[in-house]
Order: C-alpha cells, then structure tokens, then sequence
C-alpha cells in the first residue's frame, strides 16, 4: 500500500497580471513588509542576475551583498526611480540626500511598498470623526490628497502571494488637482510554463517555489524516482505523486492482493503561442492569454468601462475542469492628458490552472482528473454549486463536498471555513453588500446573516448567502480536520438574473446628506430625467409590499408605461419574497441616507433594439462623490464605469452624471446589448444638469 503523509491543498491558484490596474477604493494586507527586494542588498539573486549598484552576488548564500573593492561605495543600493534633482546617481558622490523626509519616496529595501506619513488633515462630517489620513492603508477617496504624495494601492492577486517570489503591490501618486492617479508597477503571479519561465530561477507565479519544479514546469524537472508517462509530450503538466499517501487515501486491493491503481486519461497538450508583443496586430483579441505571457490582448482597443471575459492559461484550457472566466475592464489610455484609447486591464478574478491534488477536481484543467495520483479523495472540489439570483437566499450543504462517503466521520468536528469575494461595488461601499451566515444544519440557518465575507465555526457544514447585487464572487471552503489536516475548494459563484440590471454606488453614502439617485431613460420616450417618462426613485420604486425605511421603497409604485409598456415578471423582491407581478422597469433599492447600500433598477424584459440612457443625479449634499454604475445584460458584468477613469468635479445638487446609452439586442433571455458610453476625451465623462433633458 502506499500511503499520502503531506496535507493536499485543494484550492485552484488564481493566476492574474497587470501593471496597470484601475484604482481601487479599499486598501489591504501588509504594506510594511521588509523583506528586501530581489538584487537589493540582502535579497535574493542569482548567477545569471547582477545586483544593484555597490552589491554583488554571493553564490554561496544566493545573497546580494556590499562589494569589498568598491571604492568609496557604501554598499547602499540606489532607487533611481527616486532620485532628485542635482543626484548623481551614485551614493557616494552625491553631498545631499536623495531621499528627503517625507519625499514619498520608496525605501530601496522594500519591495515596492511606501511608508506613508499623516499629515494631521480633518475631514469634518456628521458623526465629528476626524478623516482618515491620506497615506493610511485604509484609503478612502472621498479627501483629497497632497500633491505629490504617493501610496501603496490594493494588491489585486491572490491572497498570500503578495511580497512573494517577484510579486509586489503597484504605488499611486496624488496628482496636481488633488485626485490620485493610476496604480502602476504592480507585478501580479504569471503562470509559469514554457522553458522560458521554467527555468530562469525565480518564483514567476509567487508560490514560494522557484520554477515550480513539482507543479506545472515538472516536465523540465523530472525527478528519476518520479513516474512520468508523457516525456515525449512537452508542455504537458504532468505531476505525478511527490510521496506516501495518507492512510485516509488507501485505494482498495484487488482480489489477488496488489494495489488497484490505474489512469488511462489522455491529458490535453497545453497550447501556447510564441511571444506575441500585439495581440491586436495578429488578430488574436478574444480575451485570451495566447502566448501565456500572463496577459489577455495586449494592443487590443477598446472603449473605457467596456468589460470582457478573459482567461489566464493556455487557451486550450479555458473551461475545462476547474478553469474558469475571469473579467477585466477597459481602463483609459493617456497621451498628452487626452482619453485618446482604452486598453484592456488585468483579468481578475477566474481560476486558472494550477498544481492537480487529490479532490476529484481536473485542478490543472488538462483534462484528467487527480491525474496519476492513485487516490480515495475526501473531498469533492468538482461539486457543482450552481448559481445564485439576487435577494434570494443561497444556500449550499457541505456534507456533499467533504466526508461525502463517511470514511472520516468528523464533519461535525472539524472546523469549516467559508469565504466570500467582495464584488465592485461591496470594494467602492467599504462594506459587503451581501449577508453570509454558517451553521450546522441547514434548520439553524434560519434569520438574516451578517455583512461579513466569512462564516467559519466547527461543525458549520451548511452555508447561505444572499447578494444583493448581481456579479461573480469567489467561494473558498476551507476545512480543518481535528489533526491538522487541512481540505480546500474554490469556485466562481455567479450571480444572475434575466434581462437589463443597473447598479449604483458611491463612495459617501450616508456621509454628511450626500444622495445620489439612479435614473433610467428610454430614447425617443422619455422627455424628462424628473418626470413619469424616465425611472427613477419618485415614481419606479419596484414592489409596494417590499420593506420600507431610509434604503427601500415601501411607497406606491407611481409609474407612466405609455411608451414603455412592459408587462410584469414574477421575481424576488429585496425582502427575498418571491412576487408574481413586478412591475417593469422598477427600482428595488432607493439609498437615501443608509451607508454602505447601493441602488439597482431593473428591467426583466427589455426587447430587441430598446435602446436606453443612464444618469446619475447629485440629489443632495456637497462632498465630492465618486459614484461607480455596473452594467449587467442576462446577468453578466457588461461594462463599469467610474473606476478608472474616476468622474471629476462631482459634488453638487442637481449635477447629472450622463453614463452611457444601452441597446438591447435580442429577446429578455439574451445576454446581448451594446454599450456607448457618454465620454469626452480631454474632460471624461460628461456632467450635465437633471432639469434638462439633453444627451
């Protein structure tokens, strides 16, 4: 028999790379880790690789440290990013400081990181709370910022990679009006495959393991003790066993005694295309990473706030197995300080291929499941959890995905884990907008849950989450066995609903009698943002049995259908009670005063060529806002606007922000519709006023 002694994690990696990431509105994880930077001094470095100036590599440590027989060097490395005026360059012959205090500069020790500094600003407000400072880890966009300033931003990758192998988080620099500028330099994880990546000795995807030489780049680095069935099929991700199994792994006998263990699946050759520097020129925009260079159409254009489905593999893996979609933005391209392109951002948030484990899942998604493992898994990562609708609970037994077969008997003793993502909006409120609760049997989760992204606790098999916007969510499970053990699955759980949904959040709600309300026009019908021909908070407000208060419309629904005529659908109203007869269109959420809620309308049965016209109205308050819109056609993210670039100059009453006009393409199940944002390219998006109706 052979026996697993190693833990199997069976969570898929999630892959990402940008440089160029749109900012974010939350800032998180350790942005004060010191560990030196690869070629600084005391970081690592290798043969093939200098170290910064004054330092050299010693091989014996794999350490960059101070050159002996440099001549008046102090061994300090220089950041050149950072150095000012009259500097040299070189430490030693320069007589002033190249780092002020203050300077915003990076320490050259660091891995990207800035140590920010207060500077004692208050932000009055309603409650009498002092402003966070602008260079906290908590950054909040709402205060403006000093000049020249610069800040650490929200490290877009995987949990647990950041300041790992080569990844760091990208810096932003507060610009001369005052607003912050783009995120730049972040280096997220890359999928290492390819002899390229495979065997130039650093730690590419940031797992901590140089050359993955037992994951996907086990075929440059076959170990002679290691069965390998595919040597003659390079690129193949071939894993094999790395030891003993478990005993809770034991895979039954046969009747004459030997060990019954046999895989006759044919894994999928990986296919990856040389280098390609535009994706655009060879004709290859189609939201895949063709060369698996870790980037998703390179030269690609695109209109700013359009959204894409991309992957991040080999483009023969999309789909398969564990892989899964992720989505990214098409964020401004300045030249000159014109809007002149977009470019496509990062994709985030999918699942891409990494090491196979033993959970029944095809986790490097070539086709084979626990590929060559010979194992009993006790948990079943290829479960399928469906999707979920908005308002509507969702819920998921975990007894169906570990200890299924009973072997273990410890699902009421083991500690269970659950984790959610936050979406666009939930990062944009500094709040989750949808509510999770754990329990150990699906009776006790009864009653509303808590606007947290984790339920864990022991025994907390069962799991419910209700969302109250649409999107794509990761779901993590993590369970722990009495003994240490440790069990893990990830999903994209998406959330949708038929037809046309608009979504909106801002950055100051429930802030000093800031409100924005979300208006829905109908070309060639509406002639008015304020009267009974667009939908909008006084007279669209969904169902009238749906709860009342400073965030939902308990009023009467008080809506012209001349010219929009749209019959009833039954669906879940924001109560999560189901309602046969909805009206169309219908705002279900209308945030006046509430912090950290969004508002939607929506419209489950637009038809083909309806052509539509978003607005946001400034209603009340003066603090510069930030407002963010979503836009999901059949359920999927289509476009996001108000990210990157951020709309400027927001922050008085009857201000209307003109978004974008939508044509629906096809019949209310179709997921098809086209969308012209209203944008200028020297001022951005365009303001106008809610008493006229002009686009």
């Amino acid at each position: 028999m052979k026996f697993k002694s190693l833990i199997l994690l069976a969570i898929p990696f999630l892959i990402l790379c940008s440089c160029n990431d749109p900012v974010k509105f939350e800032n998180s994880g350790d942005h004060n880790n010191t560990e030196a930077e690869t070629g600084a001094l005391g970081g690592k470095c290798y043969p093939n690789q200098t170290c910064d100036k004054g330092l050299i590599c010693d091989e014996e440590s794999g350490t960059c440290m101070k050159d002996p027989e440099a001549q008046g060097d102090t061994g300090t490395p220089v950041d050149s990013d950072n150095i000012q005026p009259g500097d040299t360059g070189d430490p030693a012959a320069d007589s002033g400081d190249s780092n002020p205090p203050d300077s915003g500069d990076t320490n050259p020790t660091d891995t990207g990181n800035i140590e920010p500094t207060d500077t004692g600003s208050v932000e009055p407000t309603d409650t009498g709370d002092s402003a966070p400072d602008e260079d906290s880890e908590d950054i909040d966009p709402r205060y403006e910022c000093t000049p020249g300033k610069k800040q650490t931003c929200e490290y877009q990758g995987p949990a647990g990679t950041e300041n790992v192998g080569q990844c760091k988080a990208a810096v932003r620099t507060c610009k001369d009006d005052k607003t912050w500028g783009h995120c730049e330099g972040e280096v997220l994880p890359v999928y290492e495959s390819g002899e390229e990546l495979c065997t130039n000795g650093l730690d590419d995807d940031c797992d901590g393991d140089e050359d993955n030489k037992n994951g996907s780049c086990s075929y440059f680095w076959q170990d002679p003790g290691l069965p390998d069935e595919d040597t003659e099929n390079p690129g193949i991700i071939d894993v094999g066993y790395t030891g003993e199994y478990h005993e809770a792994y034991e895979v039954p006998d046969d009747e004459s005694g030997s060990e019954t263990c046999s895989d006759t699946c044919v894994p999928i050759q990986a296919e990856c295309f040389p280098a390609i520097e535009n994706e655009y020129e060879a004709g290859l925009c189609n939201g895949l990473d063709d060369d698996c260079d870790g980037e998703v159409d390179e030269g690609c254009p695109c209109t700013p706030g359009q959204t894409q489905r991309c992957f991040l593999g080999p483009r023969n893996y999309r789909g398969v197995g564990t892989c899964r979609d992720g989505v990214q933005t098409c964020i401004v391209n300045l030249k000159g300080g014109k809007a002149i392109t977009g470019r496509w951002g990062a994709c985030k948030g999918g699942i891409s291929p990494q090491q196979d484990v033993c959970d029944f899942a095809d986790n490097n998604c070539n086709g084979c499941s626990d590929d060559l493992l010979c194992c009993a898994p006790p948990i079943n990562c290829a479960y399928n959890i469906g999707t979920a609708l908005p308002f509507s609970d969702k819920i998921i037994d975990g007894s169906q995905i570990y200890d299924a077969e009973h072997r273990f008997n410890d699902a009421d003793t083991a500690t269970w884990e659950w984790t959610l993502s936050k979406g666009p909006c939930d990062i944009v409120l500094d709040k989750t907008s949808f509510a999770v609760k754990g329990a150990n049997n699906e009776t006790d989760l009864a009653g509303t849950g808590s606007n947290t992204t984790t339920a864990s606790g022991v025994g907390m098999k069962f799991f419910k989450v209700n969302f109250t916007l649409s999107g794509s969510y990761r779901l993590h499970l993590k369970v722990t066995r009495g003994n240490g053990e440790v069990y893990e699955c990830e999903w994209i759980l998406r959330v949708v609903s038929q037809g046309f949904r608009v979504e909106l959040c801002w950055d100051t709600t429930g802030n000093q009698g800031v409100d924005l309300d979300l208006h829905l026009a109908k070309v060639d019908t509406t002639t008015s943002w304020k009267n009974n021909t667009a939908c909008f908070y006084q007279n669209c407000k969904g169902d009238p049995t749906a709860s009342s208060g400073g965030s939902s419309g308990g009023s009467a629904y008080n809506w012209n259908l001349s010219g929009w005529a749209y019959p009833t659908t039954g669906n879940y109203n924001r109560d999560g009670v189901w309602v046969s007869n909805l009206k169309n269109p219908r705002l279900d959420i209308d945030n006046i005063q509430s912090p950290g809620i969004p508002e939607n309308i929506n419209l489950d049965n637009p038809l083909d060529t309806d052509t539509f016209r978003i607005g946001v109205n400034y209603f009340s308050g003066n603090l510069l806002t930030h407002p963010v819109v979503n836009v999901y056609c059949g359920g999927t993210l289509k476009a996001t606007f108000g990210v990157d670039p951020q709309v400027s100059n927001f922050n008085g009453k009857n201000k209307l922000w003109k978004v974008a006009e939508v044509q629906w393409v096809g019949d209310p199940s179709s997921d098809a519709c086209v969308i012209t944002p209203k944008f200028d390219e020297v001022t951005g998006y365009v303001l106008g006023t809610v008493d006229t109706y002009e686009w």
